[in-house]
């Protein structure tokens, strides 16, 4: 007889899944699948060149869809919008995480910088896994990584395009009937504990699938939220929202950093926008389409990104001239590491103090909107740009990039907010709440224990 190959263990699948595209939530069995063979094309939603998305009735003994061609089939697609969804999706609870500020604000240079040192530093000093959820989902942001990070000329001049409001790579469009709709397309990675976390044992209740929304500043204009193009409503499911407030657009902070920046962007500018605007168009949006009363505030949390903070260091105190990751980090007894909460929650004191002084009403607008913020300072480069003498356009070299804090804004919020993923650690305060003791005892890891 035969060698009997042991069963292969079920999929454990999400009782509800969220597609990251259009936010409608289905069951399981309600999923589409998308035809392999090449002669099925055309779908009502994608158009004529799409291939043909179906709800089958034959299946091989893998588990995978036979088209009506014949052909086994690969990938799944949401009943609602017909795109596509990361088959680890219908296994991985989702986390959705907004990224959203003025135009020029710095966010693609912040995202590629972050991803680039989450890559590195979540499996290192957090035995967790960061990776694709759906590579082609990632292109662009692959193409970032690759241009700042891994390129063959390390002292050539480059530049990341600007986030268009529309365009293949970054959006979807989708018919319903006569009506078209455009979608942004999510950045989509997989995050799980690998061998050697803390609750390796939890691995599958833990795991995520995480999708980041990237929006162009112009998104955020009052009016630009229709039916049509509903780009921005992600905002009331995401688990947080991270606003980039850029000093150099500031007027007040340019004249108080003087001739202590040799940024080229602390020069004056043709055109800024008010940040605070932008912010309270986006709680307007969260308010709407949560159903939350205008005088109530939001229960998710607000990490207010201060980016460029190599232009305008210069504004806080000495000691944090020099921001390291490292110094937030306390490592356990077999190497891996918890964030210090309260040495980020100090240097957020700091900057909120900053903010307070020199643009008061962004401050407000934020407290005004989300029960908790904090404000974290990052430098997606290092370093000011530099001025390409032929075009003028504001570029920068790969080699010299040294992102500064990059990573510490997701890792604060996974330590905060998504329980047992990030280990992390507290000062003894004597006389605090005991609502709060209780709250950090239930979430936090002794290093010790790591």
């Amino acid at each position: 007889m035969g060698r009997t190959e042991p069963p292969k263990p079920a999929l454990r699948l999400q009782q509800r899944v969220t597609c990251p595209h259009c936010w409608h939530s289905f069951a399981p069995y309600e999923i589409l699948w998308v035809s392999q063979h090449p002669d099925l094309l055309g779908d009502p939603r994608l158009g004529q060149e799409a291939q043909f998305r179906f709800l089958p009735t034959r299946f091989t003994v893998e588990g995978d869809a036979i088209d009506a061609r014949g052909l086994a089939c690969q990938s799944v697609a949401c009943p609602n919008c017909h795109l596509t969804v990361p088959r680890a999706l219908l296994e991985m609870e989702p986390l959705f995480f907004s990224i959203l500020g003025a135009p020029a604000s710095g966010k693609s240079y912040f995202l590629a910088s972050m991803t680039w040192q989450l890559r590195k530093s979540l499996p290192k000093y957090f035995s967790l896994s960061f990776g694709e959820a759906d590579p082609a989902a990632n292109l662009t942001l692959n193409g970032y990584e690759e241009l700042l990070f891994l390129n063959s000329d390390p002292e050539s001049l480059v530049a990341l395009p600007k986030t268009d409001l529309q365009g293949d790579h970054l959006y979807d469009s989708v018919l319903y009937g006569e009506q078209l709709v455009i979608y942004p397309r999510p950045y989509m990675f997989g995050l799980r504990p690998l061998d050697g976390h803390p609750n390796i044992a939890s691995m599958e209740r833990l795991s995520r699938g995480l999708c980041l929304y990237d929006n162009a500043g112009e998104h955020f204009m009052p009016g630009a939220d229709k039916v049509g193009s509903p780009v921005t409503r992600h905002l009331p499911l995401s688990r947080a929202l991270f606003f980039l407030f850029d000093p150099t657009q500031d007027p007040d902070f340019r004249r108080a950093c003087g001739n202590q920046s040799q940024d080229p962007q602390m020069a004056e500018r043709a055109r800024t926008y008010r940040q605070e605007l932008i912010l309270l168009e986006a709680a307007d949006r969260v308010r709407r389409h949560s159903g939350l009363a205008q005088s109530a505030r939001h229960s998710r949390p607000l990490i207010v990104i201060v980016t460029k903070y190599d232009a305008w260091r210069s504004l806080l105190g000495p000691e944090r001239q020099q921001l390291d990751t490292k110094q937030v980090l306390r490592q356990g007894a077999n190497g891996l590491c918890a964030i210090h909460l309260d040495e980020v929650e100090d240097v957020s004191r700091e900057v909120r103090a900053v903010l307070m002084k020199y643009r008061r009403e962004f401050v407000s607008a934020a407290e005004g909107f989300c029960q908790e913020v904090i404000y974290i300072p990052v430098s997606a480069l290092g370093g000011p740009p530099t001025v390409d003498a032929t075009t003028g356009q504001l570029c920068v070299r790969p080699g010299s990039i040294q992102p500064i804090w990059a990573e510490v804004p997701f890792i604060y919020a996974l330590a905060r907010w998504m329980q047992g993923l990030v280990p992390y650690v507290r000062r003894a305060h004597h006389g605090q709440p005991a609502s709060t003791q209780s709250i950090a005892k239930s979430r936090r890891l002794d290093p010790e224990q790591v």
